[in-house]
């Protein structure tokens, strides 16, 4: 992981080349859908997120957009909507161990239906700004915003890891 000499490996890469994505760290998906393995999920991404800082690599907040509404040919909107509608009373924050000291990081959010990062508007645009070729990610979920945000990172020729006990899924 840490190989220099390899640019497909994230050690290849600069901290100012890399981002630590968190994905979908809604209070409501951490603490009703994913159980305890939500809140060990958020131990690790707590943990990762200071040690990021101490390296001067990027840190983004990828959420939902909890005030939009799903696009209408979206899988379910019905219940995609009820989703919101629950966070937007309570759960659709992000824990506040994910938000203490957070200068100089960037939140991202997307129309709830949408699964990827990628999707965000002013996303892609901030990771070619930057000159970010590397991206780590944790999040919630792993069938779902993880690996739809892993597979067009990688499409976007992006190196791409996920960190094994840094999401969870609903399974």
């Amino acid at each position: 992981m840490f190989d220099q000499s390899e640019a497909s490996m994230p050690g290849h890469y600069a901290p100012t080349q890399t981002a630590f994505l968190l994905l979908d760290f809604h209070s409501l998906f951490v603490e009703k859908a994913g159980g305890t393995k939500g809140v060990s999920a958020l131990e690790v991404a707590v943990q990762l997120r200071k040690w990021a800082k101490t390296k001067n690599i990027h840190v983004i907040h990828c959420l939902l957009d909890i005030n939009d509404v799903p696009f209408a040919t979206c899988k379910g909107p019905a219940g995609i909507a009820s989703i919101t509608q629950s966070m937007r009373d309570n759960g659709g924050e992000e824990p506040s161990t994910l938000l203490e000291n957070s200068h100089g990081e960037v939140t991202f959010t997307r129309k709830p239906g949408h699964v990827s990062a990628f999707k965000s508007p002013g996303f892609r645009e901030y990771l070619e700004g930057k000159g970010i070729k590397s991206l780590v990610m944790t999040g919630l979920s792993t069938s779902g915003c993880v690996l739809r945000t892993a597979v067009q990172g990688t499409d976007e020729e992006y190196v791409v890891t996920v960190i094994s006990d840094g999401y969870m899924d609903w399974l």
